[in-house]
């Protein structure tokens, strides 16, 4: 698969079911015809990230053929019954799933990629405000750097963990990721706790800061 090459999204929820759409890229690096099967297994995590029995969907095999030093991408839909959703306490919970994708050329296995997610759906309303699984939710944010001080920017995942906790008993429940990439392993922490994210990756659009800011691949 390529690098990044998932993408989950819910775009139909409700306490009754959701569906959950996948995109999987598929990349061969040789220069023969490859043909593949494509299979994802869906199940839900507790509390410490650990599979919760059988799965609650999956998406049967589908055959792929890329051709050499080509990609292709291959999409699917499960639909999973009674949802355990995702959201920030302390109203909600932040119940995630993963997506166990693997890729198979005859009987062998030649790649696989588990992808954690929550299900959820987000509204923004005028008059309400923002709207996690029909309830508005009050955001009380702070701008988030993923360095830590004197402990630098190599991530740290219990430095990590601490900063989110000491913030959420402070009553924050959202991050902006200021305008730098963050760390994987910080937003995953973020699904984990229950923290909403702004995931940004700029400060500037169409204005500039300096000469060569990033307002240059904007335009």
């Amino acid at each position: 698969m390529s690098q990044w090459g998932i993408r989950v999204t819910t775009p139909r929820v409700s306490k009754a079911s959701a569906t959950v759409d996948f995109v999987v890229s598929i990349d061969n690096d040789t220069e023969a015809d490859a043909a593949v099967d494509v299979s994802t297994m869906i199940h839900a995590l507790d509390a410490d990230g650990e599979r919760l029995g059988e799965p609650v969907a999956t998406i049967g095999e589908t055959d792929v053929r890329v051709a050499g030093g080509a990609a292709k991408a291959v999409s699917g839909t499960a639909i999973v019954d009674n949802p355990r959703l995702w959201g920030p306490p302390p109203n909600q919970r932040p119940n995630l799933y993963v997506a166990i994708t693997t890729v198979r050329e005859g009987r062998g296995i030649v790649d696989g990629v588990e992808t954690r997610f929550g299900i959820r759906s987000v509204r923004f309303d005028p008059d309400s405000g923002v709207l996690v699984n029909g309830e508005r939710i009050p955001l009380n944010g702070v701008n988030n750097h993923h360095d830590l001080g004197a402990l630098g920017a190599a991530f740290n995942l219990r430095a990590a963990e601490r900063q989110l906790e000491i913030l959420r008993e402070k009553g924050a429940n959202a991050l902006r990721m200021s305008h730098n990439p963050p760390a994987p392993g910080l937003l995953e922490l973020a699904d984990r706790m229950g923290f909403l994210v702004v995931d940004e990756i700029f400060d500037v659009w169409r204005s500039k800061k300096t000469p060569l800011d990033f307002h240059l691949i904007r335009r």
